[in-house]
């Protein structure tokens, strides 16, 4: 035992074990603090009555024709509900951000696709140019220019883009059948597998073997998307395994069991399903993360059949659902009840399979495009739509809800910014009051160098992985030495060549054994070029007569005049030998 505890006495030791935690009786301190609170209230009413009205009062009299207390009280309240009215009414106009526009030029071709990074501070969009612009708006000034422009797919439109959640990385879907990551400069991560487009089973390749229509993330899982594509699946990714092979594969099938194209696909908000828009005008949604055999929900007949299904759009609480389709319908839905759609709309003309359909920040409206072609050209509008009523208050939208602004693709290749000062904040207000920068004239005598060399050594790369546009300090002097120079001598002519060659030069003849003895018989055999070769044989018939020396010898005893045939016999040609059709027919 411990010494302290041996000399204390045994009465303090009995009475510290007789002690218990305290108790509070939550209802009676709740009551005791409502009657503290009734007794304080009076005793104040009681203080105001306690004054006399005979008091003197400070300042000068009253004058008559002022109106009483009472009448004062009516007409503030009469003008204070006049004001509440208007309030209300101008914070019904105020809720949709639509009194100032800004326009952003992307190329000349149509904005096919766009998307935002969780903050709202930079956004990529990419059009039918097959190009990706990124813009970021602390960096941009009233010009509106993006800071990069890129092709990741050479010639394939770019068709979908969307941010992981963490803002890092960009999903780039095109025409091809491999989809992209990019990082937020624009630089390429992975790019997805590509299957064998040989075997028929789709379950058994390891990526799309068509063309691509949509991708999106996973709203909490930061390494997962999916991608839907014309060979008739929807494909579950992830991030570290997309260069072998995907993680699930989904197949979208017809009312008899036949293939179908999915031709949008998206999460819901929380990510529990996985939903797709078939070019059958059907609806189909499974639950993530399990067997992907049958559908969860099922709408078979949401569009018309033979029209695509442009985009799907899950309300922010996932109890609606809104459809665009290519039949020029927009269509609500409730995902608890998919018998019958809540609200339709028609007439909705989009010639773009890329139209988007989305919900308001506080899901109380629904917004989609137009697209009308009058006179030649394409006209568009941006349509909205109360979500409890579907009354009325381009291809592609977006609705950031950090910074209140709506942006629309056109089919010109601008992209327009609704915003109001008021209610919005960041994105298109930073860049708008930034004055252009004034562009240096071309007759400057030099361009501003950098003074510091340690800072920037040679060539040095930055941190967004692309090579400096100005010089150093190192590169200023090598330009200014080698401008410098004293202009160069007359050339110097060539010293001849000893022995056999260097260089990929030759040396001159008779440098070599070789070639000093055959050009020594050739000086001494000269011939003629003039002369005839039948005469200079003949010449030597005689001599090879009188003194035969190679063939007479041998035929001297056996044939001592030569026999000659008197006719000669042409060579025959063995039919065996002859194609099948030069053959002689028996």
């Amino acid at each position: 035992m411990n010494k302290s505890s041996q000399d204390s006495p045994p009465e303090q030791i009995q009475s510290n074990s007789k002690k218990a935690a305290r108790r509070f009786d939550f209802q009676l301190l709740f009551k005791e603090t409502i009657e503290s609170a009734v007794d304080r209230c009076n005793n104040a009413c009681v203080d105001e009555d306690s004054i006399s009205d005979e008091d003197s009062l400070i300042g000068p009299p009253i004058p008559s024709d002022t109106p009483s207390t009472s009448q004062t009280c009516e007409s503030i309240d009469s003008s204070s509900s006049d004001e509440d009215e208007g309030i209300e009414e101008d914070e019904e106009e105020s809720k949709i951000p639509l009194s100032h526009e800004a326009e952003l030029n992307h190329g000349s071709k149509p904005v096919s696709a766009f998307a935002f990074d969780s903050s709202g501070a930079r956004f990529a969009s990419g059009g039918y140019d097959y190009s990706v612009s990124l813009w970021d708006f602390a960096g941009m000034d009233a010009s509106m220019k993006s800071f990069r422009s890129l092709q990741p797919f050479e010639c394939h439109v770019i068709k979908s883009l969307a941010f992981s959640q963490t803002g890092d990385s960009i999903l780039a879907v095109s025409g091809s059948a491999q989809a992209k990551i990019l990082d937020r400069d624009g630089r390429e991560l992975i790019e997805c597998v590509k299957g064998d487009q040989y075997i028929v089973d789709m379950s058994k390749t390891k990526g799309h073997i068509a063309q691509l229509n949509g991708g999106c993330w996973h709203p909490t899982s930061r390494n997962e998307f999916i991608t839907c594509s014309d060979d008739g699946t929807v494909r579950v990714w992830d991030y570290c395994t997309a260069k072998k092979s995907q993680s699930a594969v989904i197949k979208t099938k017809t009312k008899s069991g036949q293939r179908t194209v999915p031709t949008c696909c998206t999460f819901s908000r929380d990510g529990k399903l996985v939903a797709a828009g078939c070019n059958d005008g059907s609806i189909q949604m499974w639950q993530h993360g399990k067997l992907y055999v049958n559908t969860a929900k099922l709408i078979r007949d949401a569009h018309n059949n033979g029209h695509d299904v442009t985009s799907l759009s899950f309300s922010y609480d996932d109890v609606n659902l809104l459809s665009r389709s290519m039949d020029g319908s927009l269509k609500l839905w409730d995902v608890r009840l998919l018998k019958h759609p809540l609200h339709v709309a028609e007439g909705l003309e989009n010639m773009f399979p890329s139209t988007d359909c989305l919900f308001s920040p506080r899901n109380e409206y629904c917004l989609t495009g137009t697209t009308l072609k009058r006179q030649g050209h394409c006209v568009g509008e941006l349509v909205i739509f109360e979500k409890n009523s579907f009354k009325e208050g381009v291809i592609r939208l977006a609705w950031h809800p950090r910074i209140n602004q709506i942006f629309c693709g056109t089919t010109s290749g601008k992209i327009r910014i609704y915003y109001n000062p008021k209610i919005s904040n960041r994105g298109a207000l930073m860049c708008i009051s930034k004055p252009i920068k004034r562009v240096r004239p071309t007759d400057a005598v030099y361009e501003p160098f950098i003074i510091a060399p340690n800072s920037l050594p040679p060539r040095k790369v930055g941190r967004d992985g692309f090579e400096k546009e100005h010089y150093t300090l190192r590169q200023m002097l090598r330009a200014v030495r080698y401008a410098q120079r004293p202009p160069p001598k007359n050339r110097v002519p060539e010293l001849p060549v000893s022995g056999p060659g260097e260089r990929g030069r030759i040396g001159a003849a008779g440098s070599t054994l070789h070639s000093f003895v055959a050009r020594q018989m050739g000086l001494s055999r000269k011939i003629d070029d003039n002369e005839d070769p039948r005469e200079a044989i003949l010449k030597h018939a005689k001599a090879a007569e009188e003194n035969p020396y190679w063939v007479a010898p041998a035929y001297k005893k056996t044939q001592p005049h030569p026999v000659l045939a008197n006719k000669v016999e042409e060579e025959e040609v063995r039919d065996e030998l002859e194609p099948v059709y030069k053959q002689k027919k028996m």
